[in-house]
């Protein structure tokens, strides 16, 4: 019996991994979660254990005699995770394998990940002298202390997991030791059959959070730009951080004339957020790195467009997976509502989802995964 500890964040994806693991044999898993409340917001299921720091839950991990420990994404600072003597299994989520070009830690894949107007509204870049100095000596070779923590611990994961498959051939390219861990945050009812879409509502749903990498203001100012008429859904229930940014993208919202926006600030269950969904004849991705791809993946069970950048990561793998997507630079007009797609398309991304998001073929390979896992004692 291999005996595993889950360290993670208060955070909604959680449920879905805990359900996964109830169904495998020959895996006891022991949940642990960091919060600075008296109880979890997000994680609904029973019997995980609650942290009031990440210190705890790394003591905790080192005592009970786990073979594994499964990283919900580098949730914690590395200083933190270096103390760490479980081997690990990481979840990346993508906000721990990107980093932008000018921050000043630079992360597994590195990259431009912001459009101008966001950029300055995010007020993306060193934040002090500390950090400048720091962009300054990297370019001559010097590596900060954060840099070298971010590096040893990558040095000490064995096995990664993440959405795309060309990110782990990359991640092997810098770090050829890491074995592919094969985990998704997949549930059994993300399934939906093929209902043909025809209608030609004029909303939109404008990125999946309100991170900065959606690019919201500069996709804003393209919408108005193009006079295009239309209401905007934008999420913006977490993460919670970036306070200054929530303030600057609502004051930019509020100069349009063509466009109407509503922000989703609360978090919202999932079919309540789908309905939003529903509303909505297209969806826009700003993202230039991996991101999202569960929210696209429903617009593409619900048979309408999915738009992104035309250098965007997620536009690049889904056109040579074989999905028909758009790019805002060139199909981005004002009949964008008028011509829903297809039905021969509908059905076509719709069949790829289906296939990539087979559940049951997935938890088998998970099984077969943990069935030829040594334990660390061995």
């Amino acid at each position: 019996m291999l005996k595993i500890v889950h360290i993670s964040l208060d955070e909604k994806f959680i449920d879905c991994a805990i359900d996964q693991f109830k169904l495998l044999n020959g895996v006891e898993s022991t949940f642990c979660a960091q919060t600075g409340s008296d109880e979890f917001k997000f994680i609904k299921s029973t019997g995980v254990k609650l942290f009031h720091t990440a210190d705890e839950v790394i003591d905790f991990a080192n005592q009970g005699n786990f073979d594994y420990a499964i990283l919900h994404s580098m949730c914690y600072a590395p200083r933190i995770l270096l103390r760490l003597n479980v081997p690990i299994l990481w979840c990346s989520w993508g906000y721990d394998i990107y980093s932008d070009k000018s921050e000043d830690i630079q992360k597994l894949f590195s990259m431009t990940l912001y459009k101008p107007m966001t950029r300055r509204a995010a007020s993306i870049g060193p934040r002090n002298f500390k950090e400048r100095i720091s962009l300054i000596l990297r370019k001559f070779g010097i590596l900060s202390k954060r840099q070298k923590r971010y590096n040893s611990l990558l040095k000490k994961i064995p096995y990664l997991s993440v959405v795309l498959k060309d990110e782990y051939k990359a991640a092997q390219d810098t770090y050829p030791h890491f074995k592919y861990f094969p985990f998704r945050y997949m549930t059994p009812d993300e399934s939906f059959p093929y209902v043909p879409f025809h209608g030609k509502e004029r909303s939109i749903l404008l990125g999946n959070s309100l991170d900065p990498n959606n690019n919201h203001i500069d996709l804003l100012k393209l919408l108005e730009e193009r006079k295009i008429h239309c209401k905007v859904y934008i999420p913006i229930s977490y993460p919670k951080e970036y306070v200054e940014y929530k303030t600057k993208l609502k004051e930019f919202a509020a100069t349009l004339k063509t466009i109407t926006v509503v922000f989703l600030e609360d978090f919202l269950p999932k079919q309540e957020y789908f309905r939003i969904f529903d509303e909505c004849s297209i969806a826009i991705f700003g993202h230039l790195r991996q991101q999202a791809i569960g929210n696209v993946y429903h617009i593409f069970y619900s048979g309408k467009k999915a738009l992104f950048f035309k250098d965007s990561l997620n536009y690049k793998y889904l056109s040579d997976f074989g999905f028909k997507v758009f790019n805002v630079e060139d199909d981005l007009t004002q009949d964008i509502f008028e011509n829903p797609l297809n039905e021969e398309v509908q059905k076509h991304n719709h069949k790829l989802v289906v296939n990539d998001e087979n559940y049951d073929s997935y938890m088998q390979n998970l099984q077969a995964f943990f069935d030829n896992l040594p334990t660390s004692k061995n």
